[in-house]
Order: structure tokens, then C-alpha cells, then sequence
């Protein structure tokens, strides 16, 4: 059976519910009051939020999917007689430039949705990619505000506030959500050295010299066996 064979039944199934349950409740309605009449209502509510909320996230993953392959197709040159952008693009720009006008036409319509949020996320990326890093900041942001900071995407927002401020040389702010990062204890998704090397990093980038090297000296000093210890004395070796 066809998917949208499948949803249409579905739909249709869950109308009889709705019908079921109005006439029930007009038959009845001496028999439920006021008390069993309202139930009824919030029931009716709660079932159709659920029918409206579960089509509008299968039509944003659908929107969401076209996205991404946007995203993964190849670069190269295109063929005689090819539609242009129908199976590859010309540039990494290019690509990236169509898969920002998708993701932005998912998270537009669809902003509180599952795959609005990540489309949030990955049109961010994308504008970091084409290195427009303060638009991407702020749509980081906001992939941050409406995911949450503690969820999947929220934690990988934060990261990417952090490295497309610094892109954007604005290291006050980069510094300050690396530091937020850092300080964030009860967080251990992220390991606590990289976010070490990252806010070194962009003390580093901003001039900060003393800052950066006693940052990446506790990488050193608390993380001896870190896969950035060899970076971190790299880059205290060129702050000397």
C-alpha cells in the first residue's frame, strides 16, 4: 500500500473517532452534564492537536529529506543536455545555496516541528559554509532557543555560535558562549578537553595570549591522556 494510501486511511479513521465522539456526546448530553460534556470537548481538543501536529511533522521530514539530498549531491561539472542542479552542482556554493532556500522553506513553515529545528540547523551550516557567519550565529541561535540547550541539536548550536562568531571576528561573544560551554559541568556530551581546546582556540584567534595558553594548559594538566594534548603544546609553543 502506498504511503499516502496509508495516511488517507488514517485520516479517514480518525474522522469517524471525531464523528463517533461528537454524536455520542449530543445523544448523551443529560447523561454527561457539564463536567462529562467538557472531558469530551478537551478529548476532541487533545485528538485533533495530535492529528494536526503529526501531519504537519511527516510534511516537514518530507521537505526536510529533499533538503538534505540537495545537500549530499556531487559536485561536478554539468553534462550536456542536464537540467542544471537536477542530480549535481557546478560548485560547493552552488549546492549550498540551494539546500539554504530548502531548509529555509521547512523551518519557515514548519518552525516548532522536529525536522524545523534541524532544518534551522543544517540552513545555519550552510550559511557558515558560504561564509556568511554572522547570519549563520544567529540562526545557531535560534536552532539553540527553540531546541533547547541541553537537546542534540541545541548542544551542537552552541558549538556552532561559538566557531561562527570567531569566523565572524566577533570574539567577545565567541569567547563568551565557549566560556558558557565550559562552565556547564552537569553537561558531559561534549568532552570537557575539546571544549577547552575550542575556547582556547578562539582566545588564541582574539589575541587574548595569557588566557589561551592557562586554557590549554588545563587541557594538559587535567587531561593528560586528551587526543589534543599535541595541539594544545603546539599552540602554547607559537603564544610564547
Amino acid at each position: 500500500m502506498k504511503g499516502s494510501e496509508r495516511h488517507r486511511l488514517k485520516e479517514n479513521e480518525l474522522s469517524h473517532v471525531l464523528g463517533d465522539a461528537a454524536a455520542r456526546l449530543h445523544e448523551n448530553r443529560s447523561r454527561f452534564g457539564l463536567i462529562g460534556g467538557v472531558v469530551v470537548l478537551v478529548l476532541l481538543a487533545a485528538i485533533g492537536y495530535w492529528a494536526w501536529t503529526t501531519r504537519s511533522e511527516n510534511r516537514a521530514q518530507v521537505l526536510l529529506g529533499d533538503a538534505i539530498v540537495i545537500m549530499q549531491a556531487p559536485v561536478e561539472e554539468a553534462k550536456p543536455g542536464a537540467k542544471p542542479g537536477a542530480t549535481s552542482y557546478p560548485t560547493v556554493q552552488a549546492r549550498a545555496e540551494a539546500a539554504l532556500a530548502k531548509f529555509a522553506e521547512v523551518y519557515n513553515a514548519y518552525p516548532s516541528t522536529d525536522a524545523g529545528i534541524a532544518a534551522r540547523y543544517y540552513a545555519a551550516s550552510a550559511l557558515a559554509m558560504l561564509g556568511r557567519h554572522a547570519e549563520a550565529a544567529a540562526r545557531f541561535q535560534e536552532t539553540v532557543d527553540r531546541a533547547g540547550e541541553n537537546s542534540f541539536y541545541g548542544r551542537m548550536a552552541r558549538l556552532g555560535v561559538v566557531e561562527a562568531n570567531a569566523q565572524a571576528k566577533k570574539f567577545d561573544e565567541a569567547i563568551s558562549a565557549a566560556q558558557a560551554l565550559v562552565n556547564n559541568t552537569n553537561d558531559d556530551t561534549i568532552p570537557r578537553d575539546a571544549l577547552l581546546m575550542e575556547l582556547g582556540r578562539v582566545q588564541a584567534a582574539a589575541g587574548k595570549k595569557a588566557e589561551a595558553r592557562q586554557t590549554l594548559d588545563k587541557v594538559i594538566a587535567e587531561f593528560p591522556d586528551s587526543p589534543y594534548i599535541e595541539e594544545a603544546k603546539r599552540m602554547i609553543a607559537e603564544l610564547t
